[in-house]
């Protein structure tokens, strides 16, 4: 989603770069010698020098000014892998065109990994670039303001501006696989065949070959006795509910080892919620209280990655019950087996 055009939230600001250093202290030994030798050459060379400064200024300052920013987060970002964010800035000014330009997207208590560099802007052009985002941990990504600095146009000073720009972006937790022997036991005995047509194990009737049809779906008997391409339809398999379980008590004496297994327990609800919806269950994650939304067969599991990137731990003994699952959900319990390694098994 893309952010609106930002304003700047501070006043400019600036450093002196390492090449700076050096040549204010070449200025500085000109200016001493000018004035102890009285040489009028002298004088022109530290004119010259501090006109350098004066001139750095202003050019960097037009080249920050009329400059507006906006943000385009990724649709889905996974912790620990590498998310895509977008940064397009728009040279608002009529005439002058802006150069050398550094954007760096700050977020609260995240370090900044890349920048975003912009060579030269048009005036009222605009440039789309893009930077790599790893967020470690799942959760809330809250991104605060943009820097915009330049070092146009001898790097002698890099000033920059602030925009106040906060977003949020909720990091999914990561996928991680479980043995597929899990989901055959939660997903098998609810098989029972409805009325529509789809796939599914019952064989509703016989019909006509269609294009796109697949060779296995033929029924080669009645196509030989019939003389034309005879398919099998199959009955639509009603959709199993699968209730993944994930225990969020956290206890009093917990150490850092029960902090990696609760998330290594979530990051595998979220690959089993992926793979129970790819196939044909209807799936939803219960803990403590709370219960994530239901969702089906065929649609994307960003609710339930959702759900379980804000899930949190609570205090044992102030936790609530486990949200119950239906009598017709095939529950599956994923968390500890006792031998300190997160597991699941069917409830």
């Amino acid at each position: 989603m893309a952010a609106k055009p930002t304003t700047p939230r501070v006043r400019i600001g600036w450093r002196t770069t390492r090449e700076g250093k050096v040549f204010f202290l070449v200025t500085l030994g000109v200016g001493v010698a000018a004035i102890n030798t009285g040489n009028n050459l002298l004088f022109l060379v530290l004119g010259f020098l501090l006109a350098l400064v004066i001139l750095s200024g202003v050019m960097s300052e037009t080249a920050l000014r009329g400059v507006r920013i906006e943000r385009r987060l990724p649709a889905r970002a996974f912790a620990g892998q590498v998310a895509l964010v977008e940064v397009a800035l728009t040279n608002a000014k009529r005439r002058l065109a802006s150069y050398s330009l550094e954007v760096e997207d700050v977020a609260e208590n995240a370090p900044t990994e890349r920048r975003c560099y912009f060579l030269k802007i048009a005036p009222g052009a605009r440039q789309v670039a893009a930077y790599r985002r790893t967020t470690r941990a799942r959760g809330p990504l809250r991104l605060a303001s943009f820097r915009l600095a330049t070092r146009y146009p001898f790097g002698i000073i890099e000033k920059s501006l602030l925009f106040s720009a906060p977003a949020e972006l909720v990091v999914y937790p990561a996928l991680v696989p479980v043995a597929e022997s899990a989901l055959p036991r939660a997903l098998g005995g609810l098989e029972v065949p409805s009325l529509r047509v789809g796939p599914g194990a019952e064989v509703a009737g016989l019909r006509d070959h269609r294009e796109g049809d697949e060779a296995r779906a033929v029924h080669w008997r009645r196509t030989a006795s019939l003389g034309r391409l005879v398919v099998r339809e199959r009955a639509l398999d009603q959709a199993t509910r699968l209730a993944l379980v994930v225990d969020n008590a956290r206890p009093a004496d917990a150490s850092a080892a029960w902090d990696e297994a609760f998330e290594l327990a979530i990051s595998r609800a979220a690959w089993l919620a992926q793979r129970g919806l790819a196939r044909g269950a209807a799936v939803e994650v219960l803990a403590r209280g709370v219960r994530s939304p239901l969702v089906v067969a065929g649609h994307p599991a960003d609710p339930l990655w959702r759900f379980l990137a804000l899930l949190r731990p609570v205090p044992a003994g102030t936790a609530p019950a486990l949200a119950s699952a239906s009598s017709t959900a095939r529950a599956l319990v994923v968390g500890d087996l006792g031998d300190g390694q997160p597991g699941t098994r069917a409830a």
